[in-house]
């Protein structure tokens, strides 16, 4: 197993690729958050990698566009996948220039973790602000065990940054127009993320393509879910619903027909369930996203979010001040390796070779290299790819590394 990283641009990275040298690419590009909320492509504005998106971060201000897609068409072999992910307000933009690159679009993915930050504005709190009225404070909001729900956040600068915990309230609408709206507001909880999966056109069947390139299927054992694994959010008894099925699908007749015989169903699969659109696991813990960077400049939570520690930003609940002490990986968006090792075990066949344009912190390349691929990796930002050869090297030293 080897693995190269490209500090460049990824569309320029990817034209010095031959053609059909790519057995799969798995990456998380940016998602387009821009400020305005209107979602773009990079070909859709000229500014469209510097006008800030998620945590005022420029490269997340535009979704990538189908001139990188013709690109990532070019280096795949016949058949082989992508699979790229992109954010629920921004992934049809993605989708299409994936299509109109010239892909088949098979199917949308999703990461389920269940514990994102709901970020809602409340319309009741709203309007009284608006109309100067003072809200009458209830008390505390009470978890269900009785104790007061608290938030963190964060002050102080270097070493001496620290984390307070603030009392969650519950205040009473004032106005009347506030009491007729009181319960809405203007987002739900996110809960997953999608990623597109699509496939470079076969040349001629699958069988002949398999054959011939190696690629054009899935590798549906490699990724069944073992019967209790979390994963796979669904029943997690291997017995069909019930305990039987009929024998024919779809015969329902009717209730004059005579009753078709119910046989048992067949046994359970000794791998598990079979893979679904759907895979599910929480957010990488802070260790996971720290493994290997220990020997790295560590960074205060105020210079990773760009944040004065004093600022009513920063006192917010989703600021990303919240975290306590320094961090070594700095990337905002950092991906499970548990989803990664999923995906990329999906669609790369045995011994093949993984790209990941916007490698980041390098999660894609632990994976690849986890499950026996060679990878390759293109990151713009230097600081990100001295992040990413710290934890694929910290993951296993073993790894060969090829010059770039």
């Amino acid at each position: 197993m080897a693995f190269r990283l490209i500090n460049a641009d990824c569309v320029q990275a990817m034209q010095a690729l031959p053609d059909c040298s790519i057995d799969a690419i798995v990456t998380d590009p940016p998602y387009g958050l821009s400020p305005d909320g209107k979602a773009r492509t990079w070909d859709d504005i000229t500014d469209g990698r510097a006008r800030g998106g998620f945590m005022g971060k420029a490269w997340d201000s535009a979704v990538p566009g189908v001139t990188w897609a013709r690109q990532c068409l070019r280096v795949l072999k016949p058949g082989a996948h992508l699979i790229a992910f992109g954010g629920t307000r921004t992934i049809h933009r993605l989708t299409c220039a994936v299509e109109d690159a010239g892909f088949d679009v098979r199917d949308m993915l999703t990461w389920q973790y269940y514990s994102g930050f709901p970020k809602s504005l409340n319309v009741s709190i709203a309007i009284d602000k608006a109309a100067g009225a003072v809200r009458e404070d209830m008390g505390p909001r009470r978890l269900p065990n009785g104790k007061a729900h608290e938030y963190n956040i964060g002050f102080g600068e270097g070493d001496g940054f620290k984390s307070s915990a603030v009392p969650s309230r519950i205040t009473a609408p004032a106005t009347d127009d506030a009491k007729r709206w009181a319960g809405w507001g203007t987002a739900v909880k996110p809960a997953y993320e999608p990623a597109v999966l699509a496939r470079k056109p076969l040349i001629g069947t699958v069988a002949h393509n398999v054959l011939t390139w190696g690629t054009g299927a899935l590798n549906i054992d490699a990724c069944r879910y073992a019967y209790g694994d979390p994963a796979w959010p669904g029943p997690s008894d291997p017995s069909a619903p019930g305990g039987k099925i009929r024998p024919v699908r779809g015969a329902f007749g009717s209730e004059h027909d005579p009753p078709l015989p119910l046989v048992p169903p067949p046994p359970p699969h000794a791998l598990g369930r079979f893979p679904a659109n759907i895979y599910a696991c929480p957010k990488p813990s802070r260790a996971e996203r720290e493994q290997g960077c220990g020997h790295l400049a560590p960074m205060t939570a105020a210079e990773v979010t760009d944040r004065r520690p004093d600022s009513a930003g920063a006192k917010h609940a989703r600021s990303g001040m919240t975290r306590t002490g320094n961090v070594h990986n700095t990337h905002p968006t950092v991906k499970p390796i548990g989803v990664m090792l999923w995906l990329c075990k999906l669609i790369t066949p045995i011994g093949g070779t993984v790209l990941d344009p916007f490698t980041g912190s390098g999660t894609t390349g632990i994976a690849a290299l986890r499950a026996g691929f060679d990878f390759i990796g293109i990151e713009r930002e230097p600081d990100y790819v001295t992040i990413a050869r710290a934890r694929i090297v910290g993951d296993n030293p073993l790894f060969n590394i090829e010059a770039p």
